[in-house]
């Protein structure tokens, strides 16, 4: 991939190359380069992609992306290629940049989705190595595993109006994929809408679950009675037991957590559109 990237770029290019070790090493390399580059390339998952959209959030910097992770939802809802190479094809020749939305909770920045509950105890009982080797499959293990998640009493308080219920999962998205990139988890979510759009979960008996997940593998979430829809600018969750958090599939502690919405926050380079 380095060789590659060193003959294809401009020789007028300058192209600096670091490795992260961890989240938060990608997170500070990517805002010490924002203070000289026009563009910051995360190559990695969902999870190293918003890392580096936290780093640059807030500058003029451009993301550039180069998918390497397990499900690389956030690349290819914007169209980027799966594979590496065709992805710094994009990079390197013709492309646009394309200005979308950014989740936000704390100082993380998220691009495709947030959660809290069942969710981020599915990413965290996920096996690496698996993950690696069979991409989104291997989160069906996981999934039986975190099913046997209790629900807690949730309070949700969106863009100040507040309603309690009993859940184990909330979802918080500012794009529409969840594991696998086909599937939306609602109808209508878009990156560049100015809006969060929050899933409350309520689903508590065998036979509500199975009824919801079988929506749900119809995507049809929207006629389920157990889902509480609900647009936001910010929402803050707190939850009794507390519930696990992920944002873009990496775990980022538990509730009490608040989520906003930074409209065109952020600048993304993308394939040129298809002419048919």
């Amino acid at each position: 991939m380095v060789d590659w990237l060193t003959r294809h770029f401009p020789h007028q290019s300058s192209l600096d190359i670091r490795v992260a070790s961890s989240s938060q090493h990608a997170t500070r390399i990517a805002a010490e380069e924002s203070f000289r580059a026009d563009i910051v390339v995360a190559v990695g998952g969902d999870g190293t992609v918003a890392d580096v959209a936290s780093g640059i959030f807030g500058t003029d910097v451009t993301l550039g992306i180069v998918p390497a992770g397990s499900t690389n939802i956030t690349a290819r809802a914007l169209g980027i290629p799966s594979d590496p190479l065709a992805a710094m094809d994009v990079l390197a020749g013709p492309s646009t940049q394309r200005v979308i939305d950014v989740g936000r909770s704390g100082e993380r920045s998220f691009l495709n989705m947030a959660g809290a509950g069942f969710d981020a105890e599915l990413f965290k009982a996920a096996n690496p190595f698996w993950k690696r080797r069979l991409g989104w499959l291997a989160y069906l293990p996981a999934a039986a595993l975190a099913l046997r998640l209790q629900p807690s009493i949730v309070r949700v308080a969106i863009d100040g109006d507040c309603f309690e219920t009993q859940s184990a999962l909330i979802l918080v998205a500012n794009g529409g994929a969840a594991v696998a990139p086909s599937f939306t988890v609602y109808p209508g979510i878009s990156v560049n809408d100015g809006w969060l759009d929050v899933l409350v979960f309520s689903a508590s008996t065998p036979a509500e679950i199975v009824a919801t997940l079988g929506q749900a593998s119809l995507q049809k979430l929207d006629r389920s009675p157990h889902v509480v829809w609900r647009r936001a600018q910010t929402v803050r969750i707190d939850a009794d037991p507390p519930l696990a958090v992920e944002l873009d599939g990496d775990a980022r502690g538990t509730t009490p957590r608040q989520f906003t919405v930074v409209p065109g926050g952020l600048r993304v380079v993308t394939p040129l559109p298809v002419i048919e």
